[in-house]
């Protein structure tokens, strides 16, 4: 009976732990806790921000940083993650290499809703700074383009 009553104290202390650990501290909803963690069992930095009609939740995932939007409910809205090339799809990175050769892949900021990714990448080249934006449909273009201070 001793070793049940231990395990039973280590049992709730850890599922205490883990749900503050998966939101800092804040109240967040179970539904919304739940499905993040089904998603992202992985998840390190969780950080959560509440607002009257969503969540935000900022985290790492191995070596990409992600930020995802929950309704009240759970349910996706939208998210961003931020990432060097070669997380990047590969139909994604052969258009851009074919097109942007030349130049260096300094990062990508993928926004995903419901409906649609589009791939921000940010390219340089000696002179220049550019944010290339590309979509699932086949669309590339350039959004941003700065000259670099020399």
């Amino acid at each position: 009976m001793k070793n049940y009553s231990a395990l039973l104290v280590f049992a709730i202390a850890l599922t205490c732990s883990t749900n503050s650990i998966a939101s800092n501290g804040k109240e967040v909803n179970e539904k919304v806790i739940k499905s993040f963690k089904q998603t992202f069992p992985f998840a390190e930095k969780v950080d959560w921000q509440e607002f009257s009609d969503r969540y935000i939740v900022h985290f790492k995932d191995g070596d990409m940083l992600s930020v995802i939007d929950y309704d009240k409910e759970g349910n996706f809205l939208s998210s961003k993650r931020y990432y060097k090339e070669d997380n990047l799809p590969i139909n994604i990175l052969c258009r851009i290499r074919k097109k942007y050769s030349d130049k260096k892949i300094f990062g990508v900021t993928e926004v995903a809703t419901e409906n649609s990714i589009d791939y921000y990448v940010k390219i340089e080249d000696d002179q220049n700074w550019f944010t290339v934006k590309l979509d699932a449909s086949g669309g590339m273009e350039v959004i941003e383009k700065y000259k670099k201070q020399l």
